[in-house]
């Protein structure tokens, strides 16, 4: 029978060599983000965290893909956390917009002539109205972008063979602040599911959609991780924590799926995510992200027997994937390079660094102590103490798929981890 440690070696090696014997035809990503604190509403305040939560989309995507374009005005306190990015950044106007667009198309025609997949991930970051004629929108700083407007020159222009749309359009947050002028929670969240109405949607079987709310609901930020609660999860889940058969691969399912554990704890409803998340109609088994294609990052595995809520920051202070982990199953972590981290737990902490790419780190041999993290006060211990509260891993995964009455993709990556 294989150990603990044998499975978690398994998993590494079927992520740092994954598909290399696959003849599939090679994908090629590319990343828009759209990131923007301002609203074009007469009256709207100010976001705090849509800058950074643009910047930490764009560390997230730029080891993955062959161009990342980050369209935001990064603030004084994200400029200093994220040192060098200003410089690569545009301010979020419709020219902007449309000039990385042309360049973006152009380079993926390109690689659709050399027999590529190029893949789009189109992120959106911000505030989200509805107008009077009930069309949805969601901010830029000239201006809103409307539905009709990201249908006829984001979606229908577009060179890519698959589009990814993640959209985090917020008008409130967790720590008293509001994000609209007026209490416009059900018009939002109608101006969010507007952005993508379903019979055009159809007319783009190539487009996924990764939506923050689908319901009458606010979304939240919450200032002890700079970000927003909902962007958070998806990233979190992105980096690998979402890979539940481990396979390296994060797919739509895996995304909804870990989505609903890790706000389930949550008692207060208006804290509750009600995401809407579709996979592309042209390939509903397609990855939003593949770990064993980013040569670029560093792994850290957590293996079998490791279990709870855990986080790992890095040594600037920022959150950059949370989890609940099953004991039972081993998962691997993607990571930028070149920085330091701790791994974090309720109490305790462990410190490692990855300093080159396809490093790994075994968290199973790393030295714990007692953590010196402080609490941040009562506010926000709904969020630090309930989201991620409930495990996730196969059990969560089949009850959940089961309760739509869907049947989870093959297990052979599970069996291949098996003792």
């Amino acid at each position: 029978m294989r150990t603990p440690s044998h499975r978690t070696l398994a998993l590494g090696v079927l992520l740092l060599v994954g598909t290399a014997a696959s003849a599939a035809p090679e994908q090629v990503h590319y990343a828009l983000i759209v990131a923007s604190n301002t609203g074009t509403e007469k009256g709207q305040a100010p976001l705090r965290y849509a800058d950074d939560d643009g910047a930490r989309y764009y560390e997230l995507f730029a080891p993955r893909s062959r161009e990342v374009v980050l369209l935001s005005v990064l603030d004084a306190d994200t400029q200093a956390l994220h040192p060098g990015l200003a410089a690569k950044t545009r301010p979020p106007t419709h020219a902007a917009l449309d000039d990385a667009l042309a360049r973006l198309n152009g380079r993926m025609a390109q690689d659709r002539a050399r027999g590529q997949v190029p893949v789009l991930s189109f992120i959106f970051v911000g505030h989200g109205k509805r107008g009077a004629a009930g069309e949805g929108a969601v901010s830029l700083l000239d201006g809103p972008l409307t539905r009709t407007a990201l249908f006829s020159r984001v979606l229908t222009p577009s060179k890519a063979s698959f589009i990814q749309l993640i959209v985090d359009a917020c008008d409130s947050y967790f720590f008293v602040h509001s994000r609209g002028a007026l209490p416009v929670g059900p018009a939002y969240a109608e101006a969010v599911k507007g952005l993508l109405g379903g019979r055009e949607l159809e007319r783009f079987p190539q487009v996924g959609v990764v939506l923050s709310t689908s319901s009458e609901q606010e979304s939240h930020e919450w200032s002890a991780i700079r970000s927003g609660i909902f962007s958070h999860m998806v990233r979190s889940a992105l980096s690998g924590a979402g890979d539940v058969n481990g396979d390296g691969r994060v797919d739509y399912p895996e995304l909804r799926a870990f989505v609903a554990a890790a706000s389930q704890g949550l008692d207060d409803v208006r804290g509750q995510p009600r995401v809407y998340i579709q996979p592309p109609a042209l390939d509903r088994a397609f990855a939003l992200t593949d770990q064993g294609k980013a040569a670029a990052l560093g792994y850290l595995l957590v293996p079998t027997g490791l279990e709870g809520r855990l986080w790992v920051e890095d040594s600037r202070g920022i959150r950059q994937v949370e989890l609940h982990k099953e004991r039972e199953r081993p998962l691997v972590l993607s990571l930028p390079v070149g920085r330091g981290y701790h791994l974090r737990g309720p109490g305790k902490e462990a410190a490692f660094t990855l300093t080159h790419a396809a490093q790994v780190v075994d968290a199973g041999g790393l030295p714990w102590r007692e953590s010196t993290v402080a609490a941040r006060g009562a506010v926000e211990d709904a969020f630090r103490d309930k989201l991620f509260s409930v495990p996730f891993g196969q059990r969560f995964y089949r009850g959940y798929m089961a309760s739509f009455g869907l049947t989870p993709p093959s297990e052979e990556a599970d069996a291949a981890l098996a003792p």
